[in-house]
């Protein structure tokens, strides 16, 4: 019987504005710029499996079925097709690494253990000579340890992907490179994730691809996280004067990033540049679409977009008395 297989994706959002909160979901949801066929081509290897026909009309049904649950966050009806195309087709690791999408995106604690193992489950089942679906199966897995708190395992799984991307010829991924980072700084080693931010910036930068307004803001939405990353950590790594100057730069690239205004707005008051400070706050929390409400949220700041210590003090100590 020819296989099925479903590709379950939302699209990225365009906001007007760079909008870092998206950008961080994104880096923890990286199924979703996997599955991107946009995505895909012009930034790496985490292209979807192939669609084969099927000459299954319950199968098909099915499919249907779980991508129009999985596209309306319906997850439970996704989750539950998918099981019945697992049980129907029990070697196509499709179906195993749709489920592990579709726990990642429900974004529930509980789910991530859950979406490593289906993910676990279709790494067995791809040949060991796909080493494209390796990398990107692996990439996924990394995103549900992350989601787990598993930073070692996330960070092992991560390095194998690139690995096997490399072994398959193809450019290191780099929302794969700054995922990499993400783990390496919550492991508290800095140095190593500055470098892959810079590593993650370089690939955004140099992406080929076709030429559209699309394609080239999802580069440069990608360069703009990427290069805000490495500029929080030179400021963990104690360099207050070049963060600046790095946040300075990404700043006039792109003037609708919040993260950046944020940032300068913590560290200018901190210099005693009170009047530069507020400057700086009052233009993301009024002149940018997304706003600055999560920055105000020590939480949201150090949990979800996972500014490093030092620029959650600089900016607390900022909100106190602004």
């Amino acid at each position: 019987t020819a296989r099925a297989s479903v590709v379950v994706a939302r699209p990225r959002p365009t906001p007007r504005e760079v909008s870092c909160e998206s950008l961080a979901r994104q880096g923890r949801r990286r199924a979703i710029s996997s599955i991107v066929a946009v995505a895909a081509s012009t930034l790496g290897w985490r292209a979807p499996p192939p669609c084969f026909a099927t000459s299954s009309e319950e199968i098909s049904s099915l499919r249907a079925k779980a991508v129009d649950a999985f596209s309306s966050r319906d997850f439970p009806t996704a989750r539950d097709a998918l099981r019945r195309l697992a049980r129907l087709e029990p070697d196509n690791p499709s179906w195993r690494e749709a489920l592990g999408q579709c726990y990642v995106d429900a974004g529930e604690e509980s789910d991530f253990a859950s979406a490593a193992e289906e993910f676990s489950l279709a790494l067995k089942m791809i040949d060991a000579a796909d080493l494209e679906s390796r990398a990107r199966i692996l990439s996924n897995r990394a995103l549900a340890w992350e989601g787990a708190g598993r930073w070692d395992d996330a960070l092992g799984d991560y390095d194998a992907a690139l690995a096997a991307a490399n072994d398959a010829g193809l450019p290191p991924d780099p929302y794969v490179l700054n995922s990499r980072g993400n783990c390496l700084a919550s492991l508290g080693e800095y140095e190593s994730a500055r470098d892959a931010f810079l590593s993650s910036a370089r690939a955004f930068g140099d992406a080929g691809g076709v030429n559209t307004a699309r394609n080239n803001k999802i580069r440069g939405d990608g360069y703009t996280f990427a290069a805000s990353n490495a500029a929080l950590t030179l400021a963990q790594l104690g360099d207050v004067d070049a963060a600046r100057a790095e946040m300075e730069k990404v700043s006039r690239r792109a003037p609708g990033n919040v993260d950046m205004r944020a940032g300068l707005a913590a560290i200018y008051w901190s210099e005693g540049r009170g009047e530069d400070a507020e400057r700086e706050w009052e233009f993301a929390c009024d002149r940018v679409s997304v706003g600055c409400s999560k920055y105000r949220s020590r939480e949201w700041l150090t949990n979800v977009r996972r500014w490093p210590p030092k620029m959650v003090e600089l900016l607390d100590s900022f909100l106190r008395v602004s």
